[in-house]
Formats: structure tokens, sequence, C-alpha cells
């Protein structure tokens, strides 16, 4: 029996709560799985796991070994790293988390350029607005909007965003350009809202800092999908900068209230404090600094 193994497919499934699921992620099979656990327990003379039709636990010998696992386990990939780094190329699997309307709108069409620089990695990006455990769930980087309250990751700028009045020629044409946030009030919006964020945008005028709560007229947790539906002409929007650059240039869209500046909100990667930081993260998040930093 490969010990080794054992204990990594042990933590796998003490994570996953699942021999199936286990399996999926460390890509064996399912009896696979349960044919190393049931050899484990027999080398330890104790059961690791109580295992029902419907549910999966562990014993409190189970408990115990797989903290324990799990803590050799990383010092045996940190030792590894270390010295594969010193002379080897950034390889394996990055696994990346990233805010939809950010991933979809520049990291998505700036990854390419980073496989080409690196192609012995490969890379998998989630993207979406929940908030991912990143060790919990092995993610090596998180992107996100503005700070977060978790001391224990460490958080490097890459970006900036601001959040702008747009509607199209046609909104214009039909209720008039609205030329004051009284104004704007009184007309049809469709806004992105997910969870508490959306709901409430910040501007400075005239030295003043005013806050303006977003009418929900109709509301969707995209900021792909708020564009797409602003651009029918039904209501205006306040969508990130790099959303509707383009379309403002190509007279698709029209910035509203240009008077008002959009407080500028930080987009930070997050990463988790190691002693040995990865040269797949570090080589990746030096590539999004360069990529974004202008």
């Amino acid at each position: 029996m490969d010990v080794v193994e054992a204990m990594r497919v042990a933590v796998e499934v003490a994570r996953q709560g699942s021999f199936t699921l286990a399996g999926r992620e460390l890509r064996i099979s399912a009896p696979s799985v349960s044919r190393i656990i049931a050899e484990l327990e027999a080398d330890l003379g104790a059961r690791l796991f109580n295992r029902t039709t419907r549910q999966l636990n562990l014993t409190d010998a189970g408990l115990e070994f797989v903290q324990k696992s799990a803590g050799l386990l990383e010092e045996l990939d940190h030792m590894r790293n270390m010295v594969r780094e010193r002379h080897d190329t950034p390889r394996g699997l990055l696994r990346v988390s990233c805010v939809t309307a950010f991933g979809n709108e520049c990291l998505a069409p700036a990854i390419p350029d980073f496989m080409q620089r690196y192609p012995q990695l490969s890379v998998s990006v989630d993207i979406g607005n929940r908030l991912v455990d990143l060790i919990g769930e092995h993610y090596d980087v998180a992107l996100r909007v503005g700070p977060l309250s978790d001391s224990s990751l460490i958080a490097q700028k890459i970006s900036t965003q601001k959040i702008v009045f747009v509607a199209s020629p046609d909104f214009c044409q039909k209720f008039g350009t609205p030329r004051s946030i009284n104004e704007i009030k009184d007309c049809p919006s469709v806004t992105q809202v997910s969870g508490e964020w959306g709901r409430t945008h910040q501007f400075n005028h005239h030295g003043a800092t005013i806050h303006f709560d977003v009418p929900e007229h109709l509301t969707m947790n995209s900021a792909r999908a708020v564009k797409n539906a602003c651009l029918t002409g039904y209501g205006y929007s306040l969508l990130p900068d790099f959303m509707v650059d383009k379309d403002i240039r190509e007279g698709r869209l029209v910035r509203l209230l240009p008077d008002l500046e959009p407080v500028e909100q930080p987009i930070y990667a997050f990463y988790a404090q190691r002693r040995h930081m990865p040269q797949k993260m570090r080589v990746f998040v030096d590539f999004l600094r360069e990529a974004f930093g202008s």
C-alpha cells in the first residue's frame, strides 16, 4: 500500500463526504477509493469512516488521522515544490476564482496569452460572484472587487473599476437625457444586483460624496445580461467602465451624468499565506499586474 496515496485519498474523502466525489476529484474510480480506504483501515487497525447508504462520517480516529495527514501532505507538497521550482518551469493545475464581470470581459480574453507563456500549466477558471473558500475548495487565486476581512489571505491590487451610468441612444430619444440624479430616478432602470452588492453606488460631485440607491425596476445578477438589456433601450444601467468603454466609443451606449465621478473600486488577487508561494501562483499574479495594472 502506498501510504502517501492512501493519506491523500482519506483527506479527499473527508473533504468531499463521498467516495464517488473524492474519486472524481482524484481521477480514480470510486471502487478504487473504497479499496484504498479499506486497506488503510486494515493497516491502521481502526475504522476511519462510518458508512451508511446516505451518509459518510469520520470516526474520532478518522478525524485525528485526516487532520494530521492534511498537515503532513501540505509539508510534503511544500518540500517537493520548493525543490522542483528551483530549476523547473511553472507546471501543474492552477485553479482561479474570479468575479463574473471582470472574468468575462477582462480575464477570459487575457488567459490565452498567459497559457502561451507557460504551456506546461493547465488553468481552470471558475467565474462567479460566490465567495469561495480558497483553502477548503483548493483554489490558488481569487479575484474580487474590494478588500476582504479575512486576514489569513494576502491581497495584491491588480486593477480598478468605476461604475458609470449608461443608456442607449434609443433610451435618450425616448426619455430625454437625464441631467441630474433626481431626473434619472424617474427613468426605468436595468441594473445588476448580486446579494448586497449593487444596491448602492457612490459618486463624487464638487467635493461631496453622493450615495445613489439603485431603483430596482429590473434587476439581474449578471453584468453582461444587464448590458444586453440596456442596449435595447428599455432603461439606463450602472455598469463597470471596462464593460462599456468600447460601446461608448462606437456609439451603442451613451454615458449619462458624466459630471458625477465614480468612486474607484480596487480589484484584488487574493491567495493564502504560505511560507513558499508556488511558482505557478507567482507568475500568474505577476501576469495579472502586468496585464491590468495600467
